[in-house]
């Protein structure tokens, strides 16, 4: 069996198809079938069946799929230590939108200044998909909001942000909440508020960032919960009041995750130690 079509089964399993599984891979769909099909015939096994339109594991697919996860492991863990040994690698770091425009800028500088050898690369999403993705090794390392448990997980706690109730500066507006799009730690905080404070009949706007979140309360449409630092040096902070939640969650735990068996735990720290 080839790496490659380990990862392409792989793929097909946690994407939940060959469509999903093409689009993770950079490839087209036939490339996966084709690749789906040849690993079947090498192990003389069906890994698939159709139930309807939808593509679901055979009882051999399952057992697969328990190796694959491990050998991909492994062969990302051999990949890794050995470009650790020249000295100069990529750490590859999730993070969300919000968090690289507020807080990461002044981290990396730390760290490409004094830490030469170590090339990061950002990989941007909600903290429920960097914790998908720190599990499956597309990334390094997460910056996530919110308490995250999983076994094969530890983390290291960043920054404890406080969360405000953010409105027009003249609090005349729409009893609209405006939060962020599905996944993100400012969502929950911000729903769990409006339930918390009784207004849980309230209409829920989704935004796709922080910003579009902050100009739409500014032009009077709504309110929010989030970060005060995201509030803070905003284009519409003079547009704004905030004031400290006093029902539900007061802060956000926002907490740097990765894979307990990392080779690139060394590196992990010393990103962790450029916001001391």
């Amino acid at each position: 069996m080839e790496i490659v079509s380990l990862k392409t089964f792989k793929a097909v399993v946690d994407e939940g198809g060959i469509k999903g599984a093409s689009v993770v891979l950079n490839t087209v769909p036939s490339n996966v079938s084709t690749r789906i099909q040849k690993l079947e015939e090498e192990l003389g096994v069906k890994l698939f069946k159709l139930d309807g339109r939808k593509l679901i594991q055979t009882s051999t697919g399952h057992t697969l799929y328990q190796y694959a996860c491990q050998i991909l492991q492994l062969e990302y863990q051999a990949t890794t230590a050995v470009q650790q040994d020249k000295n100069t690698y990529e750490l590859r770091i999730g993070t969300p939108e919000t968090f690289a425009a507020v807080h990461l800028p002044k981290a990396l500088k730390k760290l490409r200044d004094n830490h030469r050898n170590i090339h990061p690369r950002l990989y941007t999403a909600a903290s429920a998909e960097l914790t998908t993705a720190v599990i499956n090794n597309k990334v390094d390392c997460a910056f996530v909001g919110g308490a995250v448990s999983h076994p094969d997980l530890l983390s290291i706690p960043i920054i404890d942000e406080t969360l405000v109730l953010v409105e027009p500066s003249n609090k005349q507006y729409d009893p609209l909440l405006f939060v962020r799009e599905e996944g993100c730690a400012y969502r929950e905080c911000a729903i769990g508020w409006q339930q918390a404070s009784g207004k849980g009949d309230e209409e829920i706007m989704s935004m796709s960032s922080a910003d579009g979140v902050l100009g739409c309360i500014a032009g009077g449409l709504g309110y929010t919960v989030i970060g005060n630092d995201v509030v803070k040096g905003s284009r519409y902070e003079n547009l704004l009041t905030t004031e400290n939640t006093q029902v539900g969650q007061q802060v956000i735990h926002i907490s740097l995750i990765y894979r307990r068996d990392t080779p690139l735990a060394k590196a992990i720290h010393t990103l962790s130690a450029t916001f001391d």
